[in-house]
């Protein structure tokens, strides 16, 4: 028996050009930063994104699960960065907006992988906010899950 199988790129590739394209995002990021995300997939730590290059968003495969199961789970880590400078201070409560903007940049970023194939939905997301160590940078990450299931003799799209 043939095992069923589907690329990790097959699906990092889907939701790179997804968030190169969305148009929510664009607006945010033109708006808030006057250009465009930069979009990354894979990341090397010796030429890893600085400061200019944000906002930014790097797409990493992650993990996948097949075989015999009834379902296969594939699973790609998304990070993100915006560059905000001090803070607003308004009487007693001072703000650092960028955790604010990075949390929205990243509300944006799940409702396009959402939209990509509503066929093979995201079944879980796992979102944290880094808004204290980097600074002017702030960053977020998610892992989001798709589940497909297993058909016998055909072939997996997504």
């Amino acid at each position: 028996m043939l095992q069923q199988t589907i690329p990790m790129s097959r699906i990092v590739n889907r939701w790179a050009e997804a968030l190169s394209t969305d148009e929510g995002l664009n607006k945010f990021c033109n708006d808030k930063y006057g250009k465009t995300a930069q979009l990354y997939v894979g990341y090397d730590d010796v030429d890893a994104p600085l400061e200019d290059d944000c906002p930014c968003i790097i797409l990493l495969p992650s993990s996948k699960q097949e075989g015999f199961n009834d379902e296969y789970h594939y699973s790609l880590m998304i990070v993100w960065g915006i560059v905000r400078q001090g803070a607003i201070r308004d009487k007693n409560i001072i703000r650092y907006d960028g955790a604010l903007e990075s949390d929205n940049l990243g509300q944006l970023i799940i409702e396009c992988i959402c939209r990509v194939n509503t066929a093979f939905p995201v079944i879980d997301i796992d979102y944290e906010l880094d808004s204290m160590n980097w600074r002017p940078v702030f960053t977020g990450r998610l892992t989001a899950t798709i589940t497909i299931p297993h058909v016998i003799g055909g072939n997996i799209e997504y």
